[in-house]
Order: C-alpha cells, then structure tokens, then sequence
C-alpha cells in the first residue's frame, strides 16, 4: 500500500512537471494506457496521478480513460487570476512581516540575475523571479491554507506562460513590478506590498485575457 502510493506520487509529479514545462501542451490527450506503458506502471498510479492533475484544475478527466491538459479561456483566466489577486494580496501584507533578511536577500539575488531584455537567458530569468516571489511570500504569510491554495492556481496560470510571454511589453511590466513589491517588502510596508501586488495581478489578468482572447478567434 505505502510503495503503490509513493509510485503515484512519482506519477503525479512526473505529470505535473511535463505539464508546467510545456511539453504536455493544453489539449494534449493523456491516456492511462499510453503513459502507463511509457513510465513503465500499472493504470493505477496512472489513474491516480491524473486524477490529482484534475483536482488541481491542470487536467480534464475523460470517460474513456484517458485526461486532456486543460485549455484555458478567457472567463476561465478573469475568474482565475480573480481569485490570485484576493489570495495573493493578502500574502503579500502577511509575508512583509515575516521576511528574513535572507529572504529578502535572495529575492534581490534573483532580481539582479535578470540580463537585458533580449539577451540570452531573460525570459527564464524572469521566471525564476516569477516563481520565486509568488511562492515565497505564499510560504511566508504564516498561513498554510493560504499557501496551498496559492501554489494551485500559480500552477494553474503556468498553463498559458508562454503565450503570455510573447506579448509584447508583458515581461518587462511584470519584471518592473515585481521589483516594486520587493522594494515594498524591503521597506517593510505591508499595506503597499499589497497594493503592488494586486496591480501585478491585475495587469497580469489583463495580458492573459487578452492572448486567449486572441487565441480563440483565430
């Protein structure tokens, strides 16, 4: 029983690191038999993993045993970041109390490791800070509700990551605000910590609504 658990937990993360790198694209189809073979298990983790996927909104579970990567729309993406920018806001006001000076030196470290705009590199860069913030200050809040529910629809958003990307502007305005809310948490201001991050989602909402648009009339 414990070794068929710890093998879908190995499913699990297995599926969601594929999905979250863009090599399991939205629409592609995961059949239990397929993966089964290709991991070389049973169905059962198989099952289970996918069904985890789906728990988290990453996944869509099919009849005929199989998933398909969720493919998110623009309702879906306004409701979604919705919910980031109430979760998130609140974090970031919790967190600014609670940062260490080691963290705080850590998201600075991230930040200055950033290269120009267009320079090899610079897209993964802003996404280590990308990552790095939101869930630190998830970690931070205190508050391990909070923190789960966060990681989930950060997960959920990586969906459409690239897309968001290669709008043009998107990740130079989401560099410049994450490093406003570091200079809030750096100054210790809880209640702009929040006012900054709450902008961040929203123009983030505003890029991701606006590429699916697009994406869907095409």
């Amino acid at each position: 029983m414990i070794q068929a658990n710890k093998l879908s937990d190995q499913v699990y993360h297995h599926l969601l690191a594929e999905v979250l790198a863009g090599r399991l694209a939205p629409g592609t189809v995961l059949r239990e038999v397929e993966l089964a073979g290709q991991l070389g298990v049973s169905r059962t983790p198989v099952r289970e993993g996918l069904g985890r996927l789906a728990a988290q909104g990453l996944a869509e579970i099919r009849a005929n045993r199989s998933a398909v990567v969720r493919r998110l729309g623009p309702e879906q993406l306004r409701h979604t970041y919705q919910v980031r920018e109430a979760l998130e806001g609140m974090a970031a006001e919790l967190a600014c109390r609670h940062l260490t000076a080691a963290d705080l030196a850590h998201l600075d470290s991230c930040s200055a490791a950033v290269p120009d705009e267009g320079a090899p590199g610079y897209c993964d860069a802003c996404h280590r800070l990308d990552v790095e913030l939101h869930r630190l200050l998830a970690l931070r809040s205190g508050n391990p509700v909070l923190a789960r529910e966060i990681a989930k629809f950060h997960d959920l958003v990586q969906l459409v990551r690239d897309r968001v990307a290669s709008q043009s502007g998107a990740l130079p305005l989401a560099l410049r605000q994450h490093r406003q809310i570091i200079a809030a948490l750096k100054a210790r201001q809880p209640a702009r910590a929040r006012k900054r991050m709450i902008e961040h989602i929203r123009a983030s909402c505003a890029v991701a609504v606006r590429s699916a648009t697009v994406e869907v009339s095409l």
